[in-house]
């Protein structure tokens, strides 16, 4: 029996606390420990007490080491600081480590680095959540530099750190050289036009990233232009998010010409933007370039200010695009007749259309 079906069976999930685990199975005569014997393909979650590991009998880590279990740390309960990595340090399990996730554990600057010299020698983490540790751009540079010798991580999460330009410059400049990471969160940094740039520059010689998000940053037209001249000859990115920048519609229309030519962007997300504060034209770039794409499947426009004719335009386009499966506008400057248009171009397709 797998070890999901094993959790499925007890009523719990892979999620679930260690200690919650054994507190069920205890009922049924089941320990951790039989569950590891019988199942030892599985990957052993380490949730809300990290020092499970240290607490368990040395059978239980004979057993990790034997079986080659892969490992998810899950710091659920945020334990801060570098006591926090001395203690997983004294866990002896990073050869194992395929997912660590530490989210709002104050690791700043020294933290960032000890990690960063995991990076540097291990070889089997997937997946990094550094999510709220004010790394700031020091600590960005850290990881940066172990980013451009690793050749395992693929997914990395660097949301809400302080990272400003400096920082995320050193970031996706070692893109140039990683060839594994292929999801980047970087959102509610403080990345400006200047990082937007660097980030440009990367994605055009980069061919592994798929999801990139910059989520509430300060990115106005100049950074977009920069990353749209990019999609012109990225062949790989797959989703882009740049919600609540400062995107008008100078920016999206550069974007828009770059969908006319890139061939591999499925999901593009633009709420909260300023997209038609000036007029119709950056509503229209997206309905030209909906024309001829084939490949963008998700475009996010909600809380922006496309008007009117800006949608009709839209709409126009929807009769000749087929490809398109969700499309938000609300919260929008468009009338219900508009809306009305809008629906009726998007007919009977499969998907959702939001207005």
């Amino acid at each position: 029996m797998s070890f999901r079906k094993v959790f499925e069976n007890i009523g719990v999930t892979e999620d679930n606390e260690v200690t919650e685990v054994n507190e069920i199975t205890k009922n049924k005569k089941f320990t951790l420990i039989d569950l590891l014997k019988k199942c030892p393909d599985i990957s052993a979650f380490i949730s809300k007490n990290i020092l499970i590991l240290c607490q368990t009998s040395k059978e239980m880590r004979q057993i990790l080491k034997e079986a080659k279990i892969r490992i998810a740390i899950k710091n659920k309960d945020n334990y801060n600081g570098e006591g926090l990595l001395e203690k997983l340090n004294k866990l002896n399990v990073w050869s194992s480590v395929i997912d660590l996730r530490l989210s709002c554990c104050i690791l700043r600057y020294n933290g960032a680095r000890a990690i960063a010299e995991l990076l540097h020698v291990n070889s089997t983490l997937q997946k990094l959540d550094l999510n709220s540790n004010s790394v700031g751009d020091d600590g960005a540079d850290a990881i940066a530099n172990a980013l451009r010798v690793n050749s395992t991580l693929l997914r990395l999460n660097l949301n809400s750190n302080y990272i400003g330009d400096d920082g995320i410059i050193a970031i996706v400049n070692a893109l140039r050289e990683n060839s594994t990471l292929y999801v980047l969160n970087l959102d509610r940094n403080k990345i400006k036009d200047d990082g937007a740039k660097a980030i440009g520059d990367a994605l055009g010689v980069n061919s592994t990233l798929r999801k990139l998000s910059l989520v509430n940053n300060y990115i106005k037209n100049n950074g977009v232009r920069a990353i749209a001249d990019a999609l012109r000859v990225n062949s790989t990115l797959q989703e882009l998010c740049l919600r609540s920048n400062g995107v008008e519609d100078d920016g999206v229309q550069a974007i828009a010409d770059a969908l006319r030519m890139n061939s591999t962007l499925r999901v593009l997300k633009l709420e909260y933007n300023y997209i038609g504060d000036d007029g119709d034209d950056g509503a229209q770039a997206i309905a030209d370039a909906l024309r001829v794409n084939s490949t963008l499947r998700e475009l996010d426009l909600w809380n922006n200010c496309v008007r009117d004719d800006g949608a009709r335009a839209i709409a126009d386009a929807l009769r000749v695009n087929s490809t398109l499966q969700t499309l938000d506008l609300r919260r929008n400057n468009i009338k219900d007749d508009v809306k009305k248009v809008l629906r009726e171009s998007w007919g009977n397709r499969v998907g959702t259309l939001e207005i």
